[in-house]
């Protein structure tokens, strides 16, 4: 589990670097009414993390007789090029935010979700169990391949984050 909370640590704190020098401006702007601003995809990445946390919690509850299939998570999370809508419930808001706003944000839902890691105590139930509701893009997951994706998707949205910071 140690390593898991480190990867999430590491991922945060490239997150926060790419964030770091941004002005309010920066942080809210929008190329165009299809694209979220740099402000709206963190806060989708805080959504998304909350949501995790459920999942994980949940999925730590159920009968452990899952049994994962092999997703190649890693490879279609990172791969930008293939582009994922978000359901509306995982929409961010519009409203501008500022950067003490957003790390406020950010600090929230990663302390809830290292506190449910650390709360777990048997680690072999991650891959035996799965919550009953199944994630928008992968179908069905283990409990564990809902944590491995909640900081694949962080990745990804960094990815976006620089993509969109180039046409600043």
């Amino acid at each position: 589990m140690l390593e898991i909370i480190e990867q999430l640590n590491t991922t945060q704190s490239r997150l926060l670097s790419v964030l770091n020098g941004l002005n309010n401006e920066q942080l809210n702007w929008k190329p165009d009414d299809f694209t979220w601003s740099i402000s709206q995809i963190v806060q989708h990445i805080a959504t998304v993390e909350d949501g995790s946390v459920q999942m994980i919690q949940i999925g730590l509850t159920q009968e452990p007789n899952f049994i994962p299939t092999d997703i190649p998570l890693e490879k279609l999370i990172l791969d930008r090029s293939n582009k994922v809508n978000a359901p509306d419930r995982l929409h961010p808001p519009t409203n501008p935010k500022t950067m003490s706003q957003l790390k406020e944000i950010l600090n929230n839902s990663r302390e809830k979700f290292i506190d449910t890691l650390n709360s777990i105590k048997d680690i072999t139930l991650l891959e035996k169990t799965a919550p009953p509701r199944s994630h928008p893009v992968f179908g069905q997951l283990s409990t564990g391949q809902w944590i491995k994706a909640a900081r694949l998707h962080e990745e990804r949205h960094i990815q976006q984050i620089e993509e969109l910071k180039e046409r600043l």
